[in-house]
């Protein structure tokens, strides 16, 4: 944390003492409001929970803490690309972002009694990525949870950027829940070879589910006990997404746990990949509550 920020609400700590697994550096936030955990690697929001409600977040039980390594749950950001890398699939899945450190630019808290984070990241330009860019998460952490992504693309020319808040959310039992707000909407279906299909119904994770819907509406609700609502502005994909018992059992961080999640993801992936000019920044948000 940056020396000249002094929050009684916000201790440093590590994933040793809150997971007994060493490695990844933490933050703790405790209010009146709310109790998050961040890790500075990837500005990675493990953790959320209102005052008074169920936990917003999945974290897996099995998750790995190692620096330089994703960790299965929470928020990840998955940028600048999302997914397979198109170019060379041989590259880490998912971008470069959420297994870097980044900075913590400021913290505050607000008048309601909320409290801001303000982390940045710079991208100097790489093999894994030539061009150079600047991001900005703000995380507003209250009775809601409030994501801001700012990105700039620092580069000479115009570049392309593919993302999405890999979001894990809780829930009872994934075979049981439905995800409104997605009928009606064409997807690109990534069990069949990215077919295209229109969602007929509520959807439902009977098995395997990975489907990525290009210009989804702004909010979905995973309808199981007090349900979650996802709200976003500028978008325009949402990822659903588990496993299924076949292929979690591949997994060493999810193994049987994956029942006990649901990946609904908002960002700008595939067609709505954002298709920055040189020294053009492009913002969005999410809103999620239970």
């Amino acid at each position: 944390m940056s020396e000249s920020i002094q929050i009684q609400t916000i201790s440093r700590t590590d994933s040793g003492t809150l997971y007994g697994k060493p490695g990844l550096d933490l933050l703790l936030v405790q209010t009146s409001l709310c109790r998050a955990v961040i890790a500075r690697q990837g500005a990675q929001l493990l953790e959320f929970q209102a005052a008074g409600c169920e936990p917003l977040l999945w974290l897996s039980p099995k998750a790995c803490f190692e620096p330089g390594e994703p960790v299965r749950g929470g928020i990840p950001l998955c940028l600048p690309w999302f997914g397979i890398n198109n170019q060379d699939p041989e590259k880490p899945k998912h971008g470069l972002v959420r297994t870097e450190p980044w900075q913590l630019a400021s913290g505050k808290e607000l008048e309601g009694g909320e409290v801001e984070l303000v982390f940045t990241y710079r991208h100097p330009g790489s093999e894994l990525f030539s061009a150079p860019f600047f991001c900005t998460m703000t995380m507003r952490l209250g009775r809601e949870l409030e994501l801001h992504l700012e990105l700039e693309n620092r580069a000479g020319e115009a570049t392309e950027y593919s993302w999405a808040w890999h979001t894990y959310f809780p829930v009872d039992d994934v075979r049981e829940i439905e995800v409104r707000g997605l009928e009606n909407t064409e997807y690109l279906d990534k069990t069949r070879e990215l077919e295209r299909f229109t969602q007929e119904g509520v959807l439902t994770f009977p098995g395997e589910v990975d489907r990525v819907f290009e210009n989804a509406p702004e909010q979905q609700q995973i309808i199981n006990g007090d349900a979650i609502t996802a709200r976003s502005e500028n978008c325009h994909t949402v990822i659903a997404w588990n496993p299924g018992a076949e292929l979690s059992a591949t997994l060493e961080d999810v193994g049987d746990h994956y029942r006990e999640y649901v990946c609904v993801e908002h960002g700008n992936a595939f067609a709505n990949s954002w298709q920055l000019e040189s020294r053009q920044t492009a913002t969005a948000s999410l809103r999620l509550t239970r």
